[in-house]
Order: C-alpha cells, then sequence, then structure tokens
C-alpha cells in the first residue's frame, strides 16, 4: 500500500479444497483433519516447505505453480487477479456506455466516447504522427532557451511534461493552506540509476535504450545516421539531469524536501529561467513555491545556458513523441513495448487493444468511472464493518502505546493525541468532481487525451489561494490500493480492495484479521513510521517527539533497515534497507495491531476453535500471506528493487513474522528455525 505523501501520488475467497498430507505446526508439524478454511485457498500450500523455515513458500507456493505469469504481465499476483476483476467489471460498464446515445458532457458520453476513440485503430493508423505535428513545430519555432519560461507554461497547461513539475499541494508544514510544489524531472529510464551505475546490467539496458530511441527517430523519418546523433542528444541531457537528480532514499525525507522559499529566491537558483513569466503564463499568482531538490534547480541552470538549442528541440520532440507513442500507429506503439515491457520489464505479448483501452480509460478517467463502479458493485455494509475494524484497530494501537517501555510519557500523550485525530474514508468520495466540461468525441483519441490532461492540469492549479478541501480522495474508489496521507492524517480504503483477499464477509474471521485488518494496521503505522512520525497530529511537518524518544526510535528502526538490507533476492542486488523502512515497519507494526486487534475481538465476542486443524492464530498468518502471494519476472524484479519503496512480496511475509513471538509460538518454532531471529536482532517497536 502506498504512504501518500503530497506530490508523490497493492492486493476471492475461493472454495476451500481438500489436499491431504498438509503440514500444520504442531509440535511435530504433523497435520491432520485437513479439510479447508473459509477464505483461504487450500491448494496455495506447498508443504515441501516448513512453515517455520520459509513461510512464505509454505502458505503459497502451491498458488505460484499453479499461477504463472501471463505473457502480458511483468508480474502476477493476488493484486492483479483482483485489479483484473475489477477490469472485468469496469470493461462492462465501459462497453454499455459506447452503446448509449448519452447527453454531451455526461460520464456515459464521455466513457462511451473515450472507448470509441482508442478503438478506432484504422483512423489512428491513418493519422500517424499527424496528432503531433502542431507540438513539433512549436518546438521547431524555438529561437534559444530565453523563451523556454514561455515554452514550458505552454506545455504545462497542455498537459505535457516539462524537465520539472510544478503542481499545487497541500503545504506539510501549513496544512490549512495549498502551495506550489517544483519536483525534478525530465528522466526516461524508471530511475537515475539507469544512467550512472556503472555495472554489466546497467550497461546493457543504456544500450537498449540508445537503440530504442534511434528507432523512434527513424520512424519519424530521420536516416540512421541523423538518428543516431539525436539518440546521444536525448541520452547526453537526460545523463545530465540524472547526476543532477536526488536520490529516491533521500526523497523519502521530509526535511530534505521541503525547501520554502520566496519566487526571487527561486530565480536566484536558475537565473537564467524567468519563472516570474512562467507563473504569469499558467495564470497564476504567488509568492513562495516549496522547491523538493533544491540541488537539482540549481544545477539545471548549466543545462539551459550550455546545451545547443537544437539539442533541447531533440530532446523535447522525443519526450512529446514517447508520452504519446502507445496510442498513435502501430509502429510506434510496438516499438515503445518492445523496449519498455519485453525489455525493461520480460513480457513477451501485448495485451489486445480492447484490454489496453479498458486500462487507459480506467487510469485517465478513473474518477468519474469510478462513479459508475460503486453505483453497481460496492455494498455499503463492507463501509460499515470496515469502519468498525478501524476503531478497534485504534483502540489496541493506543493501548499498546500507553505499554511501550522506551516511549517516555510526554511523548505517548502526543502519539495518543495523533491517534485520536486519525480520520478515514472508505470506499467511495462523499461528493464527485463535474467533469462535464472536458469535450469527448468518438474519433480523436489524442485530441480527448489532451482534454483530460488540460483538464487535470487546470484543476490542479485553481486550488492555489482557496481552502484546502479535506474530502478530496487521491485514489479511484475501484482502485486495488489503499493509503496513508500524513498532510490530512487519514486513511483512505477505496471500495476497489474492500474485496477478497483482502476482506470477505464470508471468511473465517482470523482470515479477514490476517487481510484487511492487516492492511489497515499497515496504513495506521504509516502516521509513525519512520516519515510520517515527523507530521503531528493535525498533519503539519512539526517533529513532535522529544530528544531520547526520536534516538531510541531511530536505534529501532535501524534493526529492520539492517534486516531487510540483508536480503538478495537476486545474486549481487540486495533490498535497499533505507528504500522499503517506511513500508517495512508498517508491515511490523500493521501485522503486529491486527493479531492483537483479533485478540481483543476474541476476548469480547469468544475464541473460536480449530478449523481444519489449524489455530485462530495460525490462520491469522496464513490471511496475510495470502495476500502477498504472487510471482514476478527478473527483468522486472530487478527494477522494483530499485524503485519500489516495498520490499518484494516474500520479505513482506517472511520479514515482519520473523520479528514476532507470535508468530513463533503460533507455529512452534525454535531457536535455530530461518522464522526466528534472535532477540539481539529482533524488531519490536509498537
Amino acid at each position: 500500500m502506498k504512504h501518500l505523501l503530497r506530490n508523490s501520488i497493492m492486493i476471492v475467497a475461493l472454495a476451500g479444497i481438500g489436499l491431504s498430507g498438509c503440514n500444520n505446526a504442531d509440535e511435530n508439524n504433523q497435520q491432520t483433519n485437513l479439510d479447508s478454511i473459509p477464505g483461504f485457498v487450500m491448494s496455495n500450500f506447498d508443504t515441501t516447505y516448513k512453515p517455520c523455515d520459509n513461510f512464505f513458500m509454505y502458505a503459497t507456493g502451491g498458488w505460484q505453480k499453479d499461477n504463472p505469469i501471463p505473457k502480458t504481465e511483468g508480474r502476477w499476483g493476488s493484486f492483479n487477479i483482483l485489479a483484473e476483476q475489477n477490469e472485468d467489471k469496469i470493461k462492462g460498464i465501459i462497453l454499455d456506455a459506447a452503446t448509449q446515445k448519452a447527453e454531451k458532457g455526461s460520464v456515459v458520453q464521455q466513457i462511451g466516447d473515450l472507448y470509441k476513440s482508442a478503438m478506432d485503430s484504422t483512423g489512428i493508423e491513418k493519422k500517424g504522427l499527424s496528432p503531433l505535428k502542431p507540438f513539433f513545430e512549436k518546438i521547431d519555432n524555438l529561437k534559444d532557451y530565453k523563451e523556454f519560461p514561455e515554452f514550458f507554461a505552454a506545455n504545462k497547461l497542455d498537459g505535457l511534461g516539462n524537465f520539472f513539475s510544478t503542481t499545487v499541494g497541500v503545504d506539510e508544514k501549513d496544512v490549512a493552506n495549498y502551495v506550489m510544489y517544483l519536483d525534478q524531472g525530465g528522466l526516461t529510464l524508471p530511475d537515475r540509476d539507469y544512467y550512472l551505475v556503472d555495472n554489466e546490467r546497467y550497461q546493457k539496458i543504456r544500450k537498449a535504450y540508445t537503440d530504442y530511441l534511434i528507432k523512434m527517430f527513424m520512424l519519424m523519418g530521420d536516416d540512421t545516421t541523423q538518428a543516431g546523433i539525436e539518440a546521444q542528444s536525448v541520452m547526453e541531457i537526460e545523463t545530465q539531469l540524472a547526476e543532477f537528480s536526488m536520490s529516491r532514499v533521500d526523497m523519502r525525507s521530509p526535511e530534505k524536501t521541503y525547501n520554502r522559499m520566496s519566487v526571487s529566491k527561486l530565480q536566484s537558483l536558475v537565473p537564467d529561467f524567468d519563472f516570474s513569466q512562467y507563473f504569469s503564463d499558467i495564470h497564476i499568482r504567488l509568492d513562495t513555491v516549496v522547491v523538493r531538490q533544491k540541488d537539482f534547480f540549481s544545477k539545471m541552470n548549466v543545462l539551459l545556458t550550455d546545451v545547443p538549442i537544437e539539442k533541447w528541440k531533440t530532446y523535447f520532440k522525443f519526450h512529446v513523441l514517447n508520452g504519446y507513442a502507445s496510442w498513435l500507429s502501430s509502429d510506434f506503439v510496438q516499438t515503445k513495448f518492445d523496449f519498455f515491457s519485453k525489455t525493461l520489464s520480460g513480457v513477451s505479448e501485448m495485451k489486445p487493444r480492447q484490454k489496453r483501452t479498458v486500462r487507459l480509460i480506467n487510469n485517465i478517467f478513473a474518477k468519474p468511472l469510478g462513479k459508475l463502479f460503486v453505483e453497481k458493485y460496492f455494498p455499503e455494509s463492507s463501509k460499515k464493518t470496515v469502519e468498525s475494524m478501524i476503531e478497534d484497530l485504534r483502540a489496541v494501537y493506543i493501548e499498546r502505546i500507553q505499554h511501550l517501555d522506551w516511549m517516555s510519557d510526554e511523548t505517548k500523550q502526543k502519539a495518543v493525541e495523533k491517534l485520536h485525530a486519525f480520520t478515514y474514508k472508505i470506499g467511495y468520495p462523499d461528493k464527485w468532481k463535474d467533469y462535464s466540461s472536458i469535450d469527448i468525441v468518438p474519433d480523436d483519441l489524442i485530441h480527448n487525451m489532451l482534454a483530460i490532461d488540460k483538464f487535470q492540469v487546470k484543476d490542479n492549479l485553481d486550488k492555489l489561494g482557496k481552502p484546502v478541501d479535506r474530502k478530496e480522495w487521491g485514489m479511484p474508489p475501484q482502485m486495488v490500493n489503499a493509503y496513508y496521507d500524513p498532510s490530512m492524517n487519514e486513511v483512505v480504503f477505496p471500495a476497489g480492495i474492500l474485496q477478497p483477499p483482502f476482506f470477505d464477509p464470508n471468511a473465517d474471521i482470523c482470515i479477514n484479521y490476517g487481510g484487511i485488518v492487516g492492511v489497515i494496521g499497515h496504513e495506521f503505522t504509516h502516521g509513525f513510521d519512520d516519515q510520517g512520525s515527523k507530521y503531528d497530529k493535525d498533519g503539519n511537518l512539526n517533529p513532535w517527539w522529544n530528544d531520547e524518544d526520536a534516538k531510541k526510535f531511530a536505534e529501532k528502526t535501524q534493526v529492520i533497515v539492517n534486516q531487510f538490507s540483508g536480503y538478495e533476492p537476486y545474486p549481487g542486488i540486495h533490498v535497499i534497507g533505507k528504500l522499503t523502512l517506511g513500508e517495512n515497519i508498517a508491515d511490523l507494526g500493521g501485522l503486529t495491531l491486527s493479531y492483537y486487534a483479533m485478540q481483543k475481538h476474541f476476548k469480547e465476542y469468544g475464541r473460536p476453535g480449530n478449523i481444519a486443524g489449524f489455530t485462530p492464530e495460525q490462520r491469522f498468518f496464513l490471511g496475510w500471506a495470502q495476500v502477498w502471494a504472487s510471482n514476478v519476472r527478473d527483468e522486472l524484479g530487478k527494477q522494483l528493487i530499485t524503485v519500489d519503496p516495498h520490499s518484494p512480496a516474500q520479505y513482506r511475509v517472511n520479514g515482519p513474522m520473523s520479528n514476532m513471538t507470535e508468530f513463533r509460538e503460533a507455529w512452534h518454532c525454535k531457536p535455530g528455525d530461518a522464522m526466528v531471529r534472535t532477540d539481539s536482532l529482533q524488531a519490536k517497536i509498537w
């Protein structure tokens, strides 16, 4: 699940199948009377593994064997399957809209015509590059870098990218107001390391990327020699931008990324880019901004003046083309797929056009589509159940904080105040935004994409100077995800995730506690992870720990950094403990809180008996593991290690559980077992 920081915006109860001979973890790791557990798929087991040696494989190894990755995917897991099920429902909504004659500006008309325009393969092939020619002509007319402010402003309003972004968001130190954030950008490869790290893997990817650039320029009409020259220009500029860019680890730290300054101070960082003109041209007035990466902006001035304008034109043209290539004629589509999907992610087969179209609409027009989704598929009873679970978790968290032996009474009081101030959103927004002004036509996909982008940009810029809308959602309701927003001090659970294997009203209660309640606990804990803990009860970036408690907390989290940095999913490639720290803290905290919320439930309503020979506690841990059942291609897996703040799935199961005395007691694990970390290495926080 995402820890949603401002300006940075995963996973069915199937009928259990009898499986004789599967071992449980009594004293001898023997299991009898195995039948089924409601909400847990018994064929998920791989009993060639012992639960105390590798619980992830024990609980999900059978699933992995039975669920190979489809040729069209880079990974396949519980998240993907649920997202596919949601997409099937969304597909029905879209196809129904496409058959109706609806009023212009209605959601049904917009969705139906957007679908028609994306499915018009004949018209798209005929148009070729023509939808982008106005942008290319504008680029060709650039005379020098002094025209960049006006040019960048036009790009911004059109929804096109620049090599830095300007976005209005809640001010992290004054959450009652919005502020303008400036962020680094301009790279095509997944991370700056792809340009800078000098090893065989990255060298091969850079060579493949250069080949991709050459192919794209040749498709634009250049000969081989000229395409090679232009590819080199793009590579040179992006490599320099990568050198200026802040690392993903450093970007997790709000102390490093919250740099509030006047526009005149910003101007002094980049004297050769007229920010006053830029802001004027995007129709906003402001005195201060927050610069996320000061070094990036102070160094980019060198690029503005030193890079010849012809190279800049080449760079700008490529980025326009690359942004829309997946929806141009088939030669561009195939070329982009070959690099980004085949080379970077190991995917061998492109999805059918209709499936790509459904996914496109679900991405670029998600919230209007989500309104139709929840009207048809979301039961209100789920919302009430989840609200009750959240309150149970809140109570447990408060109890556990009050009994901590490492936190002072002063900090405990403030932590409890923050928990009391937590708010939550379940299912879908109370109020839906009006998108009726967007002009969607049935025969021009690029026009439609631009119209949606322009609306989103204007909607964002228009927030500046207005009261913060605390009812706004950062995700559409059909998304299979959840998040914690530190500036709002709230947790959000879209309708899309309130389904099996996370939540199933017909499942064994212990499976639900290990699933959806673990997810809720995970999001709660983000408010107290290494970064979320720096925001106070009102959501302001305002450290509230005393120095001694902050020091003890840092020592405890360092144990987690060390633990996960020791994991090596691929030879020579380790999990980045500092990058994944927030999510790893949240996994451990979420499991701990949900475990004790379950125990609290047992005290109030009675302890359930064993099912299929498994105790309630054992079923709890099976519920969490089932959520993370997945397979991933090596190419994508290696990419995610570099860019994803979440650890690979096996460590999201084995990592936190190996720190929990509750796990070893439930499964009768002994010192020396792989799932038992020694006391000196055991991470204990909440």
